[in-house]
């Protein structure tokens, strides 16, 4: 795990300097070495986290016997032994034991379809001195990050944007848009950025990029529901099992310890029990949790631990105060409202000074069905069925039904349930997942001019539908989720939270034969009722306790409405009311002061709300202090 960063320009002498502060920008990345290297028209930069060959000759950026390829990578491919094999068999020679050394071999193996045969999370750099031309690409789900923006003459790309911003001549105003589709997703979604001229490699894709303006973009793998593979249920946990294993064998191949996070959700507890019964040591897990029972899954986590006899470290979190979230928050370069990142910054820091390398579970939910919203999702398309009747039902009773002022309650509930039958079919997405603004919501909060200029947040998932939304509910809402909410969000997340204390974050259902399979699986066999990931269960059955087999999903989050309503609401008054924030620059004050009354709010959606405008705030003041303009 690394961070990289570069610049395509004929001038290299000029750049080379940029260059050197880009990657200083990115040393929490890669404390443990750094290295550059400059080209005709390219200068490439390196942060290492030495994990895969500790040696001198893992030492970046790095190329070919011939010269003709150099590279730079974030990340880690894991079949780079198998790989390695095959190379030498056509007479490839390998300086060293590094997984990146593979990746120049590959390339001049075959240029065209050298990223197929990677198996991992990355984000790399390559440039082919030959043909005077770079290409930037990410691995399938999106797990490492990668941004690049025009400059005269070529381009700048780096792992975080924080890098990109010692480039003075890239554009970094902040880009409306991308503020109009924050207040709905609580992240800017891809491939743009909150930034006018800075883009995002899109997950699956490569960018080939010369001294020309022109972008050379391509898709190199798409998630496909089509072709399902007809077998039992118990041959597909059977299979779940197989290449869930080999996931996790595969993401224990480093040449320093491995360790898990144990969050008391069946996903990390399947991940650890494979890892610890496949090592001859006690593996280190990690565990944070809240002094809410709601919220609070360290007593499942000790069962999987004690179960397995890993080393344990569980910590207790309370309400924080404003320094240290805004800290948290101030790590992220665009405005990013996901409550987990706060536990997951935690505890990454605290696995961070005791190891470099850990496992987790992300993922599952996405594949497996794993969300109540599958759930009401498929429910909601069975009511379709009956007409418009449901429809009409929802939008005549929701105005004359008190608000909900509970938090998860049954009736809170029920009401956002007849929220998402009233909804259109793509409200419903953000209805069940977000549930921030809606884009009526957004027009009364502008000031008075209301914003005409700008687009409907629901036109990304109106892509989303002309891709997805001929599948069964099931397969739509995995769809879904696996472009949005997972590379816009949740990986995001875990890379900065990771990243920030030099720690790399591995994640077995990611594994792209996994999903693929998964994909494969009939709908009825992923969720044939009420309760979730049920084929994952019955694996847990094999696994884990029956107390963390059958506890009800309680999802990594943090008691953000007794945060907002009590500990920080004081804070939140005072960043949304100063002269200098962005909600008062940006929209009409009247509306922001009704806002913070509640009134008129289902109180769990205003939290949500809430966290998403204080976000907004920190960064805000974060980007003003950098004087980016």
């Amino acid at each position: 795990m690394c961070g990289i960063a570069g610049i395509l320009h004929p001038d290299t002498e000029r750049y080379a300097p940029t260059v050197r502060r880009m990657i200083d920008a990115l040393a929490h990345r890669g404390p443990d070495d750094q290295g550059i290297w400059t080209g005709e028209h390219i200068v490439l930069g390196h942060r290492r986290l030495s994990i895969i060959d500790l040696s001198e000759t893992g030492h970046q950026p790095m190329t070919t016997p011939s010269g003709r390829s150099w590279v730079i990578q974030n990340g880690e491919i894991y079949n780079y032994k198998e790989l390695r094999g095959e190379l030498r068999a056509k007479g490839h020679q390998f300086a060293g034991e590094s997984d990146t050394e593979v990746i120049p071999h590959l390339y001049e193996s075959d240029p065209d379809g050298f990223v197929d045969a990677l198996r991992g999370m990355f984000a790399f750099a390559l440039w082919d001195t030959e043909q005077k031309r770079l290409i930037l690409g990410r691995d399938r789900a999106g797990k490492k990050p990668l941004f690049y923006a025009p400059i005269q003459g070529g381009f700048a790309f780096a792992s975080e944007i924080k890098a990109l911003h010692q480039v003075p001549e890239i554009d970094a105003s902040l880009r409306d848009q991308g503020l109009h589709d924050y207040l709905s997703f609580g992240v800017v979604p891809g491939p743009e950025t909150i930034f006018a001229g800075i883009r995002r490699v899109p997950p699956a894709h490569t960018i080939q990029l010369t001294t020309d303006p022109t972008e050379h973009s391509r898709r190199y793998w798409q998630l496909s529901f089509d072709k399902k593979t007809p077998c039992s249920e118990a041959e597909a946990v059977e299979e779940i099992d197989r290449l869930l294993q080999e996931s996790v064998r595969l993401r224990l191949r480093s040449d320093v310890p491995v360790g898990c996070f144990l969050s008391g959700g069946i996903d990390s507890g399947l991940v650890t029990a494979i890892a610890a019964q496949s090592l001859d040591t006690p593996i280190k897990t990690f565990c944070v949790g809240f002094d809410d029972d709601a919220y609070d899954e360290r007593p499942l986590a000790q069962l999987v631990a004690e179960r397995y006899a890993t080393d344990h470290e569980d910590t207790l979190l309370h309400s924080m105060g404003e320094d240290r979230i805004d800290s948290i928050i101030g790590h992220y370069d665009e405005p990013f409202a996901d409550q987990s990142a706060l536990p997951s910054y935690l505890v990454s820091e605290i696995a961070g000074r005791q190891i470099k390398v850990v496992l987790n579970g992300d993922g599952s939910d996405e594949i497996f069905a794993g969300y109540r919203h599958y759930v009401a999702f498929s429910f909601q398309r069975r009511l379709d069925a009956m007409g418009g009747l449901p429809k009409l039902a929802s939008r005549q009773a929701l105005p004359l039904l008190p608000l909900p002022r509970g938090n998860r309650s049954p009736y809170q509930f029920s009401h956002r349930f007849l929220r998402v039958l009233a909804a259109t079919e793509t409200e419903r997405y953000l209805v069940l997942t977000k549930d921030l603004l809606s884009e009526n919501e957004k027009a009364s909060l502008y000031a008075a001019s209301g914003r005409s200029d700008l687009h409907s947040s629901l036109r990304l998932l109106d892509q989303l539908h002309q891709t997805y939304g001929r599948l069964d509910a099931v397969d739509q809402m995995s769809g879904y989720n696996f472009e949005r909410l997972l590379s816009d969000t949740l990986l995001i997340k875990m890379d900065i939270a990771s990243m920030a204390h030099g720690l790399e974050a591995r994640s077995p259902f990611l594994d792209h034969k996994l999903i693929e399979f998964a994909a494969r699986l009939p709908s009825k066999m992923k969720l044939p009722g009420r309760q979730t990931k049920p084929l994952l269960r019955q694996l847990a059955e094999k696994y884990l306790p029956s107390e963390v087999v059958h506890a009800p999903k309680k999802g990594f989050e943090v008691p953000l409405q007794n945060w907002m309503t009590g500990s920080l609401n004081a804070m939140l008054k005072e960043r949304l009311t100063d002269k200098a924030s962005l909600a008062q620059q940006r929209f009409d004050p009247q509306a922001i002061d009704r806002f913070l009354t509640t009134q008129g709010w289902d109180l769990k959606r205003w939290s949500s709300v809430a966290w998403a405008l204080f976000c907004l705030e920190v960064w805000w003041s974060h980007y003003n202090r950098a004087t980016i303009h």
